[in-house]
């Protein structure tokens, strides 16, 4: 996952900063090469993802982290343990009840999308997790990510944009097509109607929210 390679930034005078998070792509679409060019998902431990954005912020003047993914959303470190400390006392890890508890398990945005990817779940942190910890730096730091799949937008992803002012309220949201059958051909993973409920849960959760 290249953690350990800190990128060199060419505009030392940028406010706003790529965190890249994961590689790879487990999602298979009909049409798509990544998964075949990247491999599947690699994410890398939220603490290293914590430390470098901390960086950004604290000593280089960085006002905004994205995010960056190729199925940013599905997000998932494994080898990290929600019982254990960080292992920096700066690092704050996220701390949210609502997210303690409800985030354990992998959910897709709603009943109407399917994973296709048969071995996602399990222990560990998952993408609000992340959000919620990068967000905890400092209120004056912006969170945004992309780039997202739809199906990885559970309520309490939902439920912590709208919570927290300082993440964006601002969502990429691929459609790819407005067929149910050309979604199947896709492999997507959704249906027409899925996707439409899902803005729908969206502008109910964020009523500010601006989609893309």
């Amino acid at each position: 996952t290249y953690a350990d390679i800190t990128p060199v930034r060419k505009d030392p005078n940028e406010v706003s900063a790529f965190v890249s998070v994961m590689r790879g792509c487990n999602n298979m679409c009909s049409y798509c090469v990544v998964p075949f060019t990247r491999g599947r998902e690699r994410s890398r431990e939220l603490d290293t993802i914590v430390q470098e954005s901390q960086q950004l912020f604290e000593t280089e003047g960085v006002k905004e982290i994205v995010l960056l993914g190729q199925n940013v959303n599905s997000y998932h470190d494994k080898k990290s343990s929600r019982s254990q400390e960080s292992s920096s006392s700066s690092i704050i890890m996220p701390v949210s009840s609502s997210l303690s508890s409800s985030s354990l398990e992998y959910k897709t945005s709603n009943p109407g999308f399917t994973n296709m990817f048969k071995l996602r779940g399990g222990s560990g942190y998952y993408f609000a997790d992340l959000v919620e910890a990068v967000a905890n730096i400092s209120p004056e730091l912006r969170v945004r990510f992309t780039s997202p799949h739809p199906k990885d937008y559970p309520p309490e992803l939902l439920h912590l944009m709208a919570e927290r002012n300082n993440v964006c309220n601002q969502l990429h949201m691929p459609a790819q097509s407005g067929s149910s059958s050309v979604l199947k051909r896709m492999r997507r993973g959704y249906s027409r109607e899925a996707y439409l409920q899902l803005i729908d849960d969206v502008r109910a959760t964020i009523p500010d929210v601006a989609l893309s």
